[in-house]
């Protein structure tokens, strides 16, 4: 297992914006109870000093932006779907600047994007406001030692490369297994024979000995690559796991919003060249590529997909909210459920729920009153075997 090449640093929320308040909270009445969901934000820097190996984002490379064109355009595309999407007032979750490497842009830029949003919606004191940095001097020793291995990752360098991480992390850590994405130079280098895939078993170890060594320093596991303690997780990651509306902002981003007027969600996929978005929202006020609609089984499916990856799994008033004519167990395949409960990988749970356990989070403890199904520790760690089996 090899941990992501990028810090994501919190910015406080507490930073004081100018904001426009003077939206009441009934002004939402009239949306469904869907658009009284939180919305969230992310926004996209495509532009980076270096490559990382293993990347295949939307990303380019030692360019010479203009700040002010792309600072202008990012702004367009915001207020043009406040209006577009009815969004006026509605209150805001998480704020999310990604890359790219969003901190190579200027002090000024982030200024005029918060304060753009609190203009145009409810920003309230909480917000969870994050940013993308690549770290430099503090994993120069560790690339060095990593160039050393010849034969891969071991569990003996995981343990000390990880002991490391979390002796300078904060409350919060990511860990993802390497994945090796087509068109990287990480994945020339795997297809030339350079180096080789670790073994299932080694996989198993690392992950494994992640849990072990995460519980030692007091984090707790809240999704499967993603780690939490003193109740500080990722607002907006949890925002995209059970299923709320995102705006995604700038060349290459990923939206998924549901329009007022219809109730239909879609996805929408920005264009990719920076010079071709940003001339799409000088032309039209924002930079669309592509509208996808979302049927309601595509809606289920992915709130089961990403809720099941997380500790508090699905409650059934969050499936409910977005599937009112239909009860969860009435949407799975009960007979492979009940399975899985009997082998230990699932849990279902009625309304009986105690909050002495260590797995709920304090924010989710209404949402999950109701009870709903959720993975143990065992299931957690191969749920990918599992929900396509549940799943009709």
């Amino acid at each position: 297992m090899i941990s992501s090449c990028k810090l994501c640093q919190s910015v406080s929320s507490k930073i004081l914006f100018k904001r426009n308040l003077s939206v009441s909270l009934t002004a939402l009445d009239h949306k469904s109870r869907l658009l009284e969901q939180p919305l969230m934000i992310y926004i996209h820097w495509p532009f980076c000093k270096s490559k990382c190996t293993y990347c295949n984002f939307n990303k380019y490379i030692n360019p010479k932006p203009d700040h002010e064109r792309m600072k202008n355009s990012l702004i367009s595309e915001i207020k043009d779907y406040v209006q577009k999407y009815d969004m006026k007032g509605r209150i805001i979750h998480s704020v999310y600047f990604g890359g790219g490497t969003p901190s190579l842009a200027l002090p000024s830029t982030f200024e005029s994007i918060l304060n753009t949003i609190a203009n145009e919606f409810i920003l309230p004191y909480n917000t969870e406001i994050t940013m993308e940095g690549n770290p430099t001097v503090h994993f120069i020793d560790s690339l060095v030692k990593i160039k050393k291995i010849r034969e891969g990752q071991t569990v003996d360098d995981w343990k000390v490369e990880l002991k490391n991480a979390l002796e300078i992390a904060t409350n919060h850590i990511s860990l993802y297994e390497l994945t090796i994405k087509r068109g990287t130079p990480l994945y020339k280098d795997f297809i030339k024979g350079k180096f080789k895939k670790p073994s299932l078993d080694n996989i198993a170890d690392l992950y494994n000995i992640t849990l072990d060594i995460t519980k030692a320093y007091g984090f707790q596991q809240y999704e499967v690559s993603n780690f939490q303690r003193n109740e500080k997780y990722s607002k907006h990651n949890y925002g995209y796991w059970s299923g709320l509306d995102y705006l995604g902002i700038g060349p290459g981003a990923h939206g998924r919003l549901t329009d007022p007027k219809n109730k239909i969600r879609y996805r929408i996929i920005r264009r990719l060249y920076p010079e071709n978005w940003m001339k799409q929202c000088e032309e039209t006020g924002e930079g669309a590529a592509k509208y996808e609609q979302m049927n309601l089984e595509d809606v289920k499916n992915e709130l089961i997909l990403f809720g099941l990856r997380t500790r508090i799994g699905i409650p059934r008033t969050r499936f409910k909210r977005y599937s009112p004519d239909q009860e969860l167990e009435e949407y799975l395949n009960m007979e492979q459920v009940n399975r899985f409960i009997k082998d230990g990988f699932l849990i279902w749970e009625n309304n009986t729920i105690k909050h002495d356990k260590g797995w709920i989070l304090n924010d989710f403890k209404k949402e999950i009153q109701s009870g709903g199904l959720r993975p143990t520790e065992k299931g957690l760690a191969v749920i990918d075997e599992i929900v396509p089996r549940i799943l009709y």
